[in-house]
């Protein structure tokens, strides 16, 4: 099943607000995204709560509200906003009908495909946008650090927590570890001369390796072999991407 009214009436909801947004020029402050982003979270609560009676499953909805509004302060074209709105209501569907799923079959491996490619995209939207306004306004590293170790740790928390339920603090101890690790990880990445989407997107390469490791060790199928193998895949796509990127003068 792809397709549930009530998820689809919250998605149509989610289309809209951000449609409102980008009809006027969004200019980012700390009071544009304290409010948008309460509103967002309140609506994934309320969606979260609907489909599936708990709060605590709207974590992953919330990020993709949350990086989304990030990203969106950054684009500038209105045709490239209008195509955004649409790919993070994708994103928005996708994670309401993973947890909804989740919630029916807790072995839907379909649904976990949804929440994991939902968090992975959500990610690298905050990843990307958190570095871009990093780069573009007056934002301390520590608050840069900040989001990625909370933006890390939730999205990790919600996608291991359907494979590791019977062991929940250890997948809290290892959504927090990895959170740390992104976020003291992004403080040697700021030095980096690479604008935000390479940044983000070196980060999010970094994360996945990690995941996918807690990932394996979570379901006991961790094997030296498998570890090296998937390291070094993503060693070569770490390096092909920073070849091929442009440099970010310093001025």
């Amino acid at each position: 099943m792809i397709f549930h009214f009530t998820v689809f009436l919250f998605s149509v909801l989610f289309f809209v607000m951000l449609t409102f947004l980008i009809r006027e020029p969004i200019v980012p402050s700390w009071n544009w995204y304290s409010l948008t982003t309460i509103i967002f979270v309140m609506l994934s609560m309320a969606a979260s709560r609907r489909l599936t009676g708990k709060w605590y499953p709207s974590f992953l909805p919330s990020i993709v509200s949350f990086s989304a509004l990030l990203l969106l302060s950054l684009i500038d074209i209105a045709f490239q906003q209008e195509v955004f709105v649409l790919v993070a209501t994708i994103l928005f569907y996708s994670s309401l009908l993973g947890i909804y799923r989740l919630k029916i079959t807790p072995g839907d491996e379909t649904a976990r495909a949804l929440l994991n490619t939902a968090a992975l995209a959500s990610l690298f939207f905050t990843y990307s946008a958190a570095y871009g306004l990093y780069l573009n306004y007056t934002v301390p590293v520590a608050v840069l650090m900040l989001v990625f170790f909370l933006a890390t740790a939730i999205a990790t928390f919600q996608t291991l927590f359907w494979v590791g339920k019977d062991d929940v603090r250890a997948v809290f101890l290892s959504s927090v570890a990895l959170g740390a690790v992104m976020g003291e990880l992004i403080w040697i990445v700021h030095f980096w001369p690479f604008g935000y989407l390479t940044v983000g997107a070196a980060m999010l390469l970094f994360f996945y390796g990690l995941w996918r490791h807690i990932l394996d060790l979570l379901r006991n199928t961790a094997t030296l072999k498998r570890t090296l193998l998937e390291s070094t895949i993503l060693l070569l796509l770490l390096g092909l991407l920073l070849a091929t990127s442009p440099w970010r003068m310093r001025g």
